[in-house]
Formats: C-alpha cells, sequence, structure tokens
C-alpha cells in the first residue's frame, strides 16, 4: 500500500514564527520530500530547490510579478486565535511598481530605478558612504565597547546610504525608515501588527510615507530646472516634473518607496548576518582570500548563506510544470530563495564557508526582476568590514540577541556585542 505524502504544512508552516526564525531544517525537508507542494490552508504553493527556484524566477511570462504582489494580494489565515491577514500588495492604484509589474511595464520602470543606481550615481555618493560608515564607528568607538549592531550600526548606515542616493533630506529618511520597520512587521505573523485589526495602523503609516515623499518631490521640483537641489543629482526632481498624469507621479513616488524600503531591508539584514556569520567571536574563515578580495567573498557568501530575502512570490499564469509537479493556473508559489541558496545538489557543502563559489546564488534574485541594487549593497558591506578592520575592532557576542522574520524576510531584531576597540 502506497504510504501517503506528509503535508507539506506539517514540514513548513510560514504562519508560524518558530519556523520563519530557524526555518533550515524544514527547507531541508522540503528539498528532500515536498520540493514543489501546496500548503493547501494557505492556498499558496512552495518551490524549494534551486533550479525549480531559478527557473520560476527566470520565467516571467509563465510566472507572473504582477499578479503574485498587485491588487488584492493578501495571505489570509484563519487557523489560530488571532485572524491574520498579511498585505503582500505592492502596487498602486493607477501607476505601476517594478517589483510587481510584467513585461512592457517592467521594462519601463526597471530603466527609472536603474538610473537611481547606475555606476556614475554609485560612484557620486560613494565617498558620502564612506564617510559615514567611517563616522558611526568612529562614534561608535568613542561611545565605548557595548554596541547594538542593528540599532547602532546597521540601520543608521542603510538609511543614511539609501537616502544619500536619492538625496533624500534627513527628516524624510527618518519617517521612510520607520515606515519600512513597521511594513516588516506587518507580515511577521507573530507581530501583532499583522493582525486584521491592526490594518488602519498600517495604513496611516502607509499614508504618512506617501506624504513625506510627495512634500520632498514637490520641493525638489520648485527648484529652477539645472540649479541646485535635493533630488538634481539622482534625477527624481526631473522625473517628477515630466510626470503629467497622476499614474505618472504615483510610480514616482512608489519608485523612492520600493527602492528606500528595499535598500534599507536588506543592508540592516546583510550586515547583521555577515556580523554574526563571520566577525562576532570569530577569526576569518579559512581558504579565502587576503587583501582587497576578502571583503567581496564574504559578502557574497554571507548573502548566499545568510539569504536576506528569504523568499518571494509568483503567480502561475496557466498550468505550468515546476519540477515534476503540475500546478494550476493562477496558483501562487512562495519561492524559498533561502532553500535555494543550501540547496546540496547546487552547492557542495552547502551549510559551509567557500569562497568562489558556482554557480551564482539568488539571493539578489534572477531572471529580469534580478535585483539591481547588488552593487550598493556590496560598497556598504565594504566599507562596514574595512572600517571595522581599521578600528582593529575585536567584536564579543553578548546574551540576548532576538532574531526577527516575517513570510518574505529575516534579520535580527537585536544584536548586542561588546567591541574591544583598538
Amino acid at each position: 500500500m502506497r504510504q501517503r505524502p506528509v503535508p507539506a504544512i506539517e514540514i513548513f508552516d510560514p504562519m508560524r514564527p518558530d519556523v520563519l526564525k530557524d526555518p533550515y531544517p524544514a527547507y531541508r525537508a522540503l528539498r528532500r520530500y515536498r520540493p514543489v507542494a501546496e500548503l493547501e490552508p494557505l492556498g499558496i504553493w512552495v518551490v524549494s530547490r534551486y533550479a525549480d527556484a531559478q527557473r520560476v524566477l527566470g520565467d516571467p511570462e509563465g510566472f507572473s510579478a504582477a499578479l503574485a504582489f498587485g491588487k488584492d494580494a493578501t495571505l489570509l489565515d484563519d487557523r489560530g486565535p488571532v485572524r491574520r491577514q498579511l498585505n503582500l500588495k505592492f502596487a498602486g492604484d493607477a501607476g505601476g511598481v517594478v517589483s510587481s509589474s510584467d513585461g512592457e511595464v517592467h521594462a519601463r520602470l526597471r530603466r527609472t530605478v536603474a538610473r537611481l543606481l547606475s555606476k556614475p550615481r554609485l560612484d557620486a555618493v560613494e565617498p558620502a558612504i564612506g564617510a559615514h560608515v567611517h563616522g558611526v564607528i568612529a562614534a561608535l568607538a568613542a561611545r565605548g565597547e557595548h554596541v547594538d549592531i542593528v540599532g547602532d550600526l546597521a540601520k543608521p548606515v542603510a538609511a543614511q546610504s539609501i537616502g544619500a542616493l536619492m538625496d533624500l533630506p534627513e527628516n524624510v529618511v527618518r519617517v521612510l525608515a520607520g515606515w519600512a520597520d513597521l511594513t516588516a512587521r506587518a507580515l511577521d505573523p507573530g507581530d501583532e501588527l499583522s493582525s486584521v485589526a491592526a490594518g488602519p495602523r498600517v495604513m496611516r503609516s502607509n499614508l504618512a510615507s506617501f506624504r513625506a515623499v510627495t512634500a520632498f518631490l514637490n520641493a525638489a521640483a520648485r527648484a529652477a530646472p539645472g540649479g541646485p537641489s535635493r533630488a538634481a543629482g539622482s534625477g527624481l526632481a526631473g522625473s517628477w516634473r515630466e510626470a503629467d498624469t497622476p499614474a505618472a507621479r504615483e510610480e514616482v513616488i512608489l519608485a523612492v518607496l520600493q527602492l528606500f524600503q528595499a535598500g534599507y531591508e536588506t543592508i540592516v539584514s546583510a550586515v547583521c548576518h555577515l556580523m554574526a556569520a563571520f566577525v562576532i567571536d570569530r577569526p576569518r574563515p579559512p581558504g579565502f582570500p587576503s587583501g582587497p578580495d576578502l571583503s567581496g567573498a564574504l559578502i557574497e557568501e554571507g548573502l548566499r548563506l545568510a539569504s536576506p530575502v528569504r523568499a518571494t512570490l509568483r503567480t502561475a499564469v496557466g498550468p505550468r510544470t515546476v519540477g515534476d509537479v503540475q500546478v494550476p493556473a493562477g496558483a501562487r508559489l512562495m519561492v524559498l530563495i533561502g532553500s535555494a541558496n543550501r540547496d546540496g545538489r547546487v552547492f557542495e557543502e552547502p551549510g559551509t564557508v567557500l569562497a568562489g563559489r558556482r554557480p551564482a546564488h539568488l539571493a539578489f534574485g534572477a531572471g529580469p526582476h534580478r535585483c539591481l541594487g547588488r552593487m550598493l549593497a556590496h560598497t556598504e558591506l565594504r566599507y562596514i568590514v574595512g572600517a571595522l578592520a581599521a578600528a582593529g575592532a575585536r567584536v564579543s557576542s553578548v546574551a540576548g540577541a532576538r532574531v526577527s522574520a516575517n513570510i518574505l524576510k529575516a534579520g535580527y531584531e537585536y544584536l548586542p556585542v561588546r567591541v574591544a576597540w583598538r
């Protein structure tokens, strides 16, 4: 008699905070037993192996981001005493967003974001990023040995760096950082902000961020074309002046919001994971190059192992085959990037740090939606590693670290350390 397979939801339940904070045992079991499977109570499917994840992310005609993150994109869970409703929509009422669009719309929006993340733009702001990182490290060294990597280092560096890229003033950076922190909590099924009752509070935060960006763009656009403007270097002032319809204006605002959110959340998580994996209580991993290549090798392995973006979503456009499993039209797929990046079918000793790995990890996605912020992430992380090395800092763990995770991303809420400064 053929044994019935274990329901995938019993292996991996993305609405359980304990699973999200330590998903790796569940990832291993999914890859082995249920690599593509439906989480029936939630109405979503999981994709856990590297080859399948790469294929889904690389086929926008077969698997849509616009449908996955567009209007009415929510994840509802009625199983517990508190009704959870996670809002997955990142799209405007009229305008589009680069991460939740497909085809020509996506290509057009991606060109706008690409200008903000172009090499000339990154080269222009890199000195400011480096100066800010060194300033933060110097201030921490002067303050003493007790440091919270999250609040004292990762968040200030991430917020100011992405703010510098877009010429955002300090008051707007503060509003957007608070908004990004709140929206991350709203996707955590263990947080009170993910409850249906918390919806109005989340909406007020969304409105405040929208208003802050609109006020910034209006002020930038009022400056004389070609003259001094907070947003002249980034090109946002020109984009705002050219936006002559409600949809076009909404797209500019949403581009600012998404770029800030993605840059801020990913870097905060990456910095904390990098420190926890390779710096705190640890010497340099064996086999890594010394000199200028050290940071790059560390960063790539840190990103693969940590996968700050643990998952993303796509919707099947028509019936599709993923691996050897048939998924129906309209199926919403949770592509588990964190699992794919530890797939032993692709990565030798997947839980071990090895320099120069091939093939490329999926921490920045794949296909036409591959993240444009890779070089910005490398720049920020490289400066942090370099500044700590220059300060001769020895970093030791302190009890009390708290992991944070939601259905899409993971990081630390609090990461206390003791630093012996030279």
